[in-house]
């Protein structure tokens, strides 16, 4: 019989960006240096180990990375391309402020992203796609826990994996609720066959 083993998985949404309020996808914007330090000391006080970190390219999410890895002897991480957030296209990074020409397309993205795309973005199904490859790719290869840093859309996408759920569905964007310096908490457990399963989402980071 084969040996039951279980990992792990710390789903972190990156802090509050600093800038205007925009769609952020791909812009590559920061995240203050005093809430980046507080979420670095919050990480390290929770009870949650982990022995492996991974991380968007995005400084708002690799800049944390480099923070807890030189906090924490023998860590280092992995940047992971593909745990990026979702392109917004021509409006990404726009201030919304900016944006009254384009309160139309907005509107129906946020309604039912799926079926309106906003100008030069990724696709939702794109999207979908990226994430669900790379989430594959690391439950199979996964071997300690491991804290991965990333982004709310991400995090949705890898939820609807797990959960089987229908990634076109506008209220698993609407209605679920990923907060900036959030942690879900997925298991892997491989047996005869891998299992997954989603223990919490979207728990507050907070220090203990």
């Amino acid at each position: 019989m084969k040996q039951v083993t279980t990992i792990n998985v710390y789903l972190l949404r990156h802090g509050k960006t600093a800038g205007l309020p925009a769609l952020y996808g791909h812009t590559d914007i920061g995240v203050a240096d005093e809430i980046q330090a507080a979420m670095c000391q919050n990480l390290l006080a929770q009870s949650r180990s982990f022995s492996a970190l991974q991380t968007s390219p995005l400084k708002r999410c690799q800049d944390l990375a480099k923070r807890v890895v030189s906090n924490q002897t023998g860590l280092s991480y992995q940047i992971k391309s593909q745990w990026r957030e979702i392109s917004f296209g021509d409006l990404d990074g726009v201030p919304f402020e900016q944006a009254e020409h384009a309160w139309p397309l907005l509107e129906a993205f946020w309604q039912d992203p799926a079926n309106n795309p906003l100008p030069g973005a990724e696709s939702l199904q794109e999207f979908h796609h990226r994430v669900s490859l790379q989430w594959q790719e690391f439950c199979e290869a996964a071997q300690q826990d491991t804290l991965i840093i990333c982004h709310g859309g991400t995090i949705r996408m890898i939820i609807a994996n797990v959960l089987q759920l229908d990634w076109r569905n506008p209220t698993l964007y609407s209605a679920l609720s990923i907060g900036h310096q959030t942690l879900t908490h997925i298991q892997i457990t491989r047996a005869e066959q891998l299992y997954t399963r989603v223990c919490s989402i979207g728990a507050p980071l907070t220090g203990q």
